[in-house]
């Protein structure tokens, strides 16, 4: 039997990254690694703080009043410092946590460093004005050639995918198109539908970079979409998610095959599947999700359901590559690597802790699931909201590097037992050692990641050498 990797050491530093443990430089982590506590900080923000351009006077102020009445409130600070000596002198003998450091890691102290380097107003303004965008994607087009060197078989296929794209446009902002690849046997003899959404942290990406993704199901006759979206400071989550929907009715207006099956019988139609990576998975989803959540108000059930689900396309597997599905949670461990203000994640999602919540796809169906219950749900009030989840919500596959430093892999295994817990019962979930980008790239160039997913599709068991269980860590 072949050995399996069940943990390694940035596993291990990702599992226990914020908000699973205190946050770097708090007194609370000091004293996990049996530090002196009064080292460390009581409160997490910054000392000098910047007003948001996007913050009113008011409310910032209304903030900065709360936070000073907290600390003020029968002297929270100092008890809350001499409380946390008094258990240091305790269990002085007591040894460290040992897999909690307090010295954040290299790829941590560079971000630190940036971000203490670059005023908060600057951050903002790189990140607002599309200069995130231009730096990510200048990054990506220098770092082709390279590639094409080193994989000139997959060049080679690239520039055959390039004369093959046909692209449809579905709005008037340039980002929204769709590059569309149909194999040599024709959309009528395909076997399926690929729907696939770039990442790109809601601010960069476009579907060129991603066009070899295509080609491993180009090769099993699948139809396959690349969409490309509105990405910050154009379009907010709300706008990318507006716009997956729009690019999925555009497919069905110009390929209406793609609602019948193509012609195939049931043993040889393999559905539509709609794939993520990184912010593109935490989109797919949340898009999904607000079908669901569309339904239970009673928007798209009944006689609208009909008239809507012959308008976009119907989803019949989901794929989350390295996905983001808590958008609290990632602001958190952001926060930790010191790029919260310079990341589009935060403007994108709405500012708040409410609205990051609203734009959670696990955390927005668990809401619905609690606040509807067992009642019944819909315009006509003849179904519940199992029913609605178990009719919109497809087969649902995760998948996560355990060494992402991007998105830690705990996102995903959180994700996939709330999922769970909401009645999901066609969710599977597999971990493999590598990273964020890794993961993707294996999708395109060959590797694990593909061998998985293609097994996936075609209802078989993916053979896992590095198979990892989070609940083990």
């Amino acid at each position: 039997m072949t050995q399996q990797d069940l943990v390694t050491a940035q596993s291990l530093a990702m599992s226990l990254a914020p908000p699973r443990s205190p946050p770097l430089g708090s007194a609370h982590r000091y004293l996990l690694c049996n530090k002196d506590p009064s080292q460390g900080f009581l409160t997490h923000h910054h000392h000098h703080h910047e007003v948001d351009q996007n913050e009113s006077h008011y409310s910032s102020k209304r903030r900065n009043i709360s936070v000073a009445n907290v600390q003020r409130h029968h002297g929270l600070r100092q008890r809350v410092g001499r409380l946390l000596q008094e258990i240091h002198w305790k269990n002085s003998m007591r040894l460290p946590h040992p897999h909690i450091s307090v010295a954040p890691d290299s790829g941590d102290q560079i971000t630190r460093c940036i971000g203490s380097i670059l005023s908060i107003s600057l951050q903002h303004k790189y990140r607002d004005d599309g200069t995130f965008r231009s730096v990510s994607d200048t990054l990506v087009k220098v770092s082709v050639p390279s590639l094409a060197l080193i994989h000139r078989g997959d060049a080679r296929r690239f520039l055959e995918l390039t004369n093959r794209k046909v692209t449809l446009s579905y709005g008037k902002h340039k980002s929204q198109i769709i590059d569309i690849f149909i194999p040599s046997a024709g959309i009528h003899a395909s076997r399926g539908f690929v729907f696939f959404v770039h990442g790109g942290a809601w601010g960069s990406g476009m579907p060129w970079m991603y066009r070899l993704c295509a080609f491993p199901f180009l090769n099993d006759n699948y139809v396959v979409a690349i969409v490309g979206y509105r990405t910050y400071p154009d379009g907010n989550v709300q706008d990318q998610v507006n716009d997956l929907e729009a690019a999925s009715k555009a497919l069905v207006s110009t390929y209406p095959e793609l609602k019948t099956k193509c012609g195939k019988s049931n043993d040889d139609w393999r559905g539509n599947t709609i794939i993520g990576h990184s912010s593109g998975a935490h989109i797919s989803l949340l898009m999904l999700v607000q079908r669901i959540e569309k339904a239970v108000s009673g928007d798209m059930s009944g006689d609208t359901a009909e008239s809507s689900s012959s308008s976009y396309l119907q989803f019949d597997q989901y794929i989350g590559l390295s996905g983001v599905y808590s958008i609290s949670h990632h602001f958190d461990y952001e926060a930790g690597r010191g790029v919260e203000e310079l990341s589009p994640m935060k403007p994108a999602c709405g500012f708040t802790r409410e609205s990051f919540d609203h734009y959670s796809p696990a955390i927005l169906l668990k809401i619905l699931c609690h606040t509807f219950n067992r009642r019944h749900v819909g315009s006509h009030g003849d179904c519940t909201v199992d029913d609605i989840i178990a009719k919109y919500m497809p087969k649902v596959l995760l998948l996560h590097g355990v060494d992402d430093t991007t998105v830690p892999f705990t996102s995903t295994s959180e994700a996939a037992k709330i999922l769970r817990s909401c009645g999901v019962c066609h969710c599977h979930e597999y971990y493999t050692v590598c990273g964020h980008a890794d993961i993707v790239m294996q999708l395109m160039l060959g590797g694990e990641t593909r061998e998985i997913v293609m097994k996936w599709l075609n209802d078989e068991e993916p053979r896992l050498v590095d198979r990892v269980f989070p609940s083990k860590l």
